[in-house]
């Protein structure tokens, strides 16, 4: 076993729309600050002159354009905020592809992070450095949908040989959020399907029980939390993530501008703090308010 921190590892993410852009900065300063040693591959979209859906890709081998081989069909705000996370699939699927495994490491590892992310610390998961692994926040019975298990997909990590079961755990991925993009399906959760619940779909059509990957099922409040509780900053966790996708799934001039706070006020907040906009940020409750109002009842 070795910590993460130890091993080669590629960090990716990308923002689809300008809203996003400012978050990926500041997502990337945290990685450079306690990975300073990893490659980090961006996608930053949509770009103009081309017919469909299109990010331009930094790298440290340089820049690329990679486009998505369908329309978004864009209609409205919750809909395209679904259909822009299912693009994950098929990213990761590129970013396995053409980066990892680079300078010649025997096994791809990259690591997913959501814009909104933001690094407290070195990440500290322990792995088995030889072995086709997924690893990722879990939630094992969401307080939203009493019973439903599911992977927390801003911060996944996956680890293995290129043509290996983890490959094609990410090809079928790719696959089911491409159909996704296609075909809309009702959603079945009341935040709403996204990339992350056909990841949880794909992992439990094929479980880990016949050992040819390890699924880690990481701690949620640790590596998979946002901060805050009846309009305070309630906790720190490793990786704070800050639900832009509330806000994202909300028409423009419906959004509170004082959303998501600063960057100053993200590195600085005590425990206790009045956290800006957090409120009534989309003219719905905070989700994380609601659930320690369910808790404290």
């Amino acid at each position: 076993m070795k910590i993460i921190r130890q091993l080669p590892t590629v960090l990716t993410s990308f923002a689809y729309r300008k809203e996003y852009f400012p978050e990926l900065d500041g997502m990337i300063a945290t990685v450079r600050e306690h990975h300073p040693d990893w490659p980090i591959v961006t996608g930053r979209g949509p770009m103009s002159g081309f017919d469909l859906p299109t990010l331009e890709v930094d790298s440290p081998w340089g820049k690329s354009f990679w486009t998505l081989p369908l329309s978004l069909n864009p209609g409205n705000y919750e809909n395209d905020w679904r259909k822009i996370t299912m693009m994950k699939g098929w990213w990761t699927k590129l970013v396995w592809q053409e980066f990892a495994g680079r300078e010649g490491v025997d096994l791809n590892r990259i690591l997913w992070l959501d814009a909104d992310a933001r690094l407290r610390g070195p990440l500290d998961i322990e792995l088995p450095d030889d072995a086709e692994v997924i690893a990722a926040p879990w939630c094992h019975d969401d307080f939203q949908k009493p019973g439903y298990a599911h992977i927390c997909s801003g911060m996944v990590l996956f680890q293995g040989s290129r043509k290996g079961k983890v490959s094609a755990i990410i090809d079928q991925w790719s696959a089911d959020c491409l159909q996704s993009i296609q075909n809309l399906p009702p959603p079945t959760v009341p935040w709403l399907d996204s990339d992350q619940e056909i990841l949880t779909d794909v992992l439990a059509r094929t479980p880990d029980s016949a050992g040819d990957y390890v699924l880690l099922k990481l701690d949620e409040e640790k590596y998979g939390s946002c901060p805050i509780s009846h309009q305070k900053f309630a906790r720190q966790s490793l990786i704070n993530h800050w639900d832009m996708g509330t806000h994202m799934k909300t028409e423009p001039e419906r959004r509170n501008l004082n959303w998501p706070p600063t960057e100053e006020y993200r590195k600085g907040a005590a425990i206790g703090d009045p956290v800006p906009g957090a409120k009534l940020r989309n003219g719905h409750a905070d989700a994380q308010e609601l659930e320690s109002t369910e808790k404290d009842a």
